[in-house]
């Protein structure tokens, strides 16, 4: 897929576990991380700069980028967040992507622990988990990773179709519900531990994350709110080509309004989301069910995610086939050079991938209490 953005966004989606950034773990709490690791994790990946993580979507796609970003949401935090860490390390600036990856335990513990604040009983069992995940992570999807990444390099120098990028969001979003699946058994565990206090801070989490997303991506001002969407979208198209034109990018903007238009009913069916998993957890919480009765609303959590209500659904299919469009726009307008250049950084990613693959899994971080 040429994916400019598509592949980014695949290449965050499905390398997401692979490279530093993300949306999935010590639970250490932060007043208690190793003095080595910044507040912000993603310091370390930006040479000493402070850079905060930036959230996408664990079916990261360029097509997705497009849209507005996902608004957090507390499952990412896991399945979803450590679908992420790639393009957090990758955003965060240097060649941090194998490094991310590495630290990918200590970024899923800061994710979480900044969403409930874990408490020193779940956290020898949550670093267990989170070593179990990375460790099934490396050997069952860095593989599938790789190869996906080579098919983008052999086809970023071709033109564009929109068949060829839903070819690489189906792969990846297939990616991200796999590893969905394999954390659910632990995400159960977990959830059964948490306390009303836990949740009423998630449900906080996400109210501040949302008055932010309003903020920049629906601004009262039309013009505010496309220049928010076509920086967050040249973003992304940089990092695969490049650098681009003024002729290029006012040919981009043009393309952005579609994506712009849908931002509400997309912002609305992300809060909806949010609340159905609120309620999930608030039930399992007071009731206390078996552990696969948890697994199952799970399940069902995870379909109502990926494919939303009927209420929700033509705002869903518009906003994607809208970032669809506008992906295909960017790979077929850019010149040789900027396509040699996504080719190169798909090597890169490549080499990445194929050296953690020959890495051992680290053992669970120990705690600070522990030391």
């Amino acid at each position: 897929m040429s994916v400019s953005e598509n592949i980014l966004e695949n290449a965050g989606r499905i390398l997401g576990p692979v490279f530093g950034k993300g949306r999935r773990q010590g639970w250490q709490k932060l007043a208690a991380r190793p003095a080595h690791l910044p507040a912000n994790p993603c310091q370390d990946s930006a040479g000493g700069q402070r850079a905060s993580p930036v959230p996408m979507r664990g079916d990261f796609n360029m097509a997705h980028s497009a849209q507005p970003p996902e608004v957090s949401e507390f499952h990412n935090c896991w399945a979803r967040r450590i679908l992420v860490i790639l393009g957090a390390a990758a955003l965060c600036a240097c060649s941090a992507m194998k490094l991310g990856y590495q630290q990918g335990d200590r970024l899923a513990y800061w994710w979480i622990d900044n969403y409930v604040d874990v408490t020193s009983a779940q956290e020898p069992l949550t670093r267990e988990a989170i070593a179990r995940f990375f460790a099934w992570h490396r050997k069952a999807q860095l593989p599938e990773i790789a190869s996906l990444l080579q098919e983008a390099k052999a086809d970023v120098r071709q033109p564009v179709t929109p068949a060829m990028v839903a070819h690489f969001q189906d792969a990846s979003q297939q990616l991200a519900r796999r590893s969905f699946e394999q954390a659910m058994p632990d995400m159960a565990d977990f959830l059964l531990t948490l306390t009303p206090d836990q949740i009423a801070r998630m449900e906080k989490k996400f109210a501040e994350g949302n008055a932010k997303y309003r903020k920049k991506f629906l601004n009262a001002d039309p013009a505010e709110r496309e220049e928010a969407r076509f920086d967050k979208v040249m973003e992304y198209a940089r990092l695969v080509y490049g650098g681009f034109s003024p002729e290029q990018e006012k040919a981009i903007r043009a393309k952005v309004g579609p994506v712009v238009q849908n931002a509400e009913a997309r912002y609305a069916e992300r809060v909806a989301r949010q609340q159905e998993w609120i309620k999930m957890v608030r039930f399992v919480q007071a009731t206390q069910p078996p552990k696969s009765q948890v697994i199952d609303l799970l399940r069902r959590f995870r379909e109502y995610w990926q494919n939303p209500p009927a209420r929700h659904a033509a705002s869903h299919e518009a906003g994607n086939n809208a970032g669809i469009a506008l992906t295909v726009a960017i790979a077929n307008l850019t010149t040789p050079q900027q396509k040699a250049h996504a080719q190169d950084r798909f090597q890169k990613w490549i080499d990445d991938t194929h050296a953690l693959m020959r890495e051992k899994a680290h053992p669970p971080v120990q705690s600070a209490a522990a030391n």
